[in-house]
């Protein structure tokens, strides 16, 4: 249809000042062979919008004579899924739009694929926290573009704060953070961090809220049907939501494994949900706190966090950000535990806890905690994980 529709027009510059303005999306979910971008129609040009989609191709200004997706028509915000790319070659990709006076054609974005040879799975823990400098420059850029939600409560306070005192130890990893309001919109010059969703299942469907419990996550269903309408709010309406995950609190001292299968079950459906409608989110999985974990109680904590590295460990698509695992070693690389009854299992290292500041952990559990999200988000930017 657009190609009938191009050679229809006697040129694309015909009408100008009437085509639609829009800008592209960034590039997420990277592979060898796949992306996902999108755009955003700023003006339609006065007469309605026919067809929109991305278009790429490996010169400068790619048109819709290259390679090209069909999202569509209408005047809203879209998003395009990218396929059959070439492994480790860069491209460069546009959003357009058609109206009755011609293409309008959004900003240039460069997009680099992996290259065949795939990193490992993506697990956060602690044998990567030292890797966060090994992040190439390219890749760093691309997590600049990012917006991550790590919804919880108090415990996710760590995340924000390490982000912070990372950027002041290397402003190389720039971030903002909020704890309240509206998420900061799209830019390239820093990671944006908070634990922002629209609405919650305790607070109601709309609105920007910065708490979010288990009950807000997945102990019902009105919780998970929440939820799900803050992902699809974040892609229909903005900011792109790039990760998104769960930041637990104290409840797994005393947990089943029941109530950790729910768990699963909750995030893999959004998982399945944000990759189905081609979202750029990607949601990861999470362990939780050890610093309240000792005797009875801090053994069935570790079974809980071990049920959750199983489960993800079954697929390896799945992601998984380890808090718990990070926070049991030290900077110099040995591991604490403790015994209950004839059971050893990991503990928090007495550096990574004391003394306590923001999050119910230290600063350096705070930074290793920030270096380790550094490379996750990398690796779901594209990385795969060699220097």
């Amino acid at each position: 249809m657009l190609a009938l529709f191009s050679m229809s027009l006697s040129c694309e510059n015909a009408g100008s000042s009437k085509l639609p303005e829009l800008e592209t999306e960034s590039i997420t979910g990277v592979t060898s062979t796949s992306a996902i971008s999108g755009g955003k129609i700023k003006l339609d040009g006065g007469s309605d919008i026919i067809s929109k989609g991305v278009c790429w191709g490996i010169e400068a200004g790619p048109t819709i004579k290259d390679f090209h997706t069909e999202d569509g028509s209408g005047n809203g915000d879209f998003i395009s899924t990218m396929t059959n790319l070439n492994p480790d070659t860069e491209y460069r990709v546009r959003a357009y739009a058609v109206n009755q006076e011609g293409i309008g054609y959004g900003d240039e974005k460069v997009l680099k694929t992996q290259s065949e040879i795939q990193g490992a799975q993506i697990i956060a823990d602690h044998s990567v926290v030292d890797k966060y400098d090994d992040i190439p420059q390219y890749y760093i850029d691309q997590v600049k573009k990012m917006w991550l939600s790590y919804a919880g409560e108090s415990h996710t306070n760590a995340i924000r704060t390490g982000m912070v005192l990372l950027k002041n130890l290397n402003p190389v990893y720039s971030v903002s953070q909020i704890a309240s309001g509206t998420p900061e919109p799209y830019t390239t010059s820093n990671l944006r961090v908070n634990e922002a969703t629209w609405g919650s299942y305790r607070s109601g469907p709309t609105g920007w809220v910065h708490f979010y419990g288990e009950q807000d996550w997945y102990t019902s269903s009105g919780a998970i049907s929440q939820t799900k309408a803050s992902l699809d709010y974040c892609a229909t309406n903005g900011p792109a939501l790039a990760a998104f995950g769960f930041g637990w609190c104290y409840d797994p001292d005393y947990m089943t494994s029941a109530a950790i299968s729910d768990y699963l079950r909750a995030t893999q459906e959004y998982v399945d949900h944000c990759a189905t409608r081609g979202y750029p989110t990607r949601v990861f999985f999470t362990t939780g706190p050890v610093d309240d974990y000792s005797g009875l109680y801090g053994y069935n904590n570790h079974l809980r966090w071990k049920q959750i590295r199983d489960y993800v460990a079954l697929d390896a698509s799945r992601i998984l950000f380890d808090y718990a695992d990070i926070l049991c070693w030290s900077n110099s690389g040995v591991q604490t535990t403790q015994t209950h009854n004839t059971y050893t299992y990991p503990a928090i290292v007495p550096e990574n806890y004391v003394p306590t500041t923001y999050g119910h952990i230290s600063d350096v559990g705070s930074i290793r905690l920030a270096k380790a999200m550094w490379w996750m988000l990398a690796r779901i930017a594209g990385w795969n994980g060699q220097t």
